[in-house]
């Protein structure tokens, strides 16, 4: 863990995995955190801790796209969550208009260039992490249950005459 710790000090900018840590957090945060972490592929533990991400973030993105502090913070978020599994990859580019407040069409040419640059070495794993955490959000939308119609019963062949509404009989067979 002090590997870790060494590795984020010397770039001085946030990685994925560190984002959140000078917040006040609950009690078992940091052990739960640390535990979903270690169990991760090693190709998402280096995108998510590796300082090369941070530089990334910051002077990539952040100014290439001339993206604020706050809005730097939380890319830095949302590639954290896609890492860990807890957001979906393919919905990237509509957490970055929302949550940076951009139009979509520079949203798009970020995700675009976080898959691209940064997630590449890693991005079969993210799937599979994805797919074993939410199976039916993975890849694919979800369709809505399709109503079920009730079928009419088949009524048997009942020899009535033409002058007899055939819904007044009822039929006690098949009871």
């Amino acid at each position: 863990m002090d590997e870790i710790s060494n590795k984020q000090e010397e770039s001085g900018y946030a990685t994925p995995f560190n984002v959140d840590f000078s917040d006040s957090k609950p009690k078992n945060y940091f052990t739960e955190y640390t535990e979903k972490v270690l169990s991760l592929s090693e190709s998402i533990k280096d995108v998510l801790m590796d300082s090369s991400t941070a530089e990334f973030i910051e002077e990539g993105l952040g100014l290439s796209f001339n993206l604020t502090r706050g809005q730097i913070t939380e890319l830095t978020r949302i590639i954290r969550d896609i890492l860990l599994g807890d957001a979906p990859l393919n919905s990237m580019s509509d957490l970055i208009s929302s949550k940076l407040n951009l139009g979509q069409n520079a949203s798009i040419q970020i995700a675009n260039k976080i898959a691209n640059d940064l997630l590449s070495s890693a991005i079969e794993d993210i799937k599979k992490l994805q797919t074993a955490r939410t199976p039916e959000r993975a890849d694919r939308p979800t369709m809505p249950p399709q109503p079920q119609i009730p079928k009419p019963s088949e009524k048997p062949d009942l020899k009535i005459g033409p002058d007899i509404n055939r819904n007044n009989i009822v039929d006690l067979r098949n009871k």
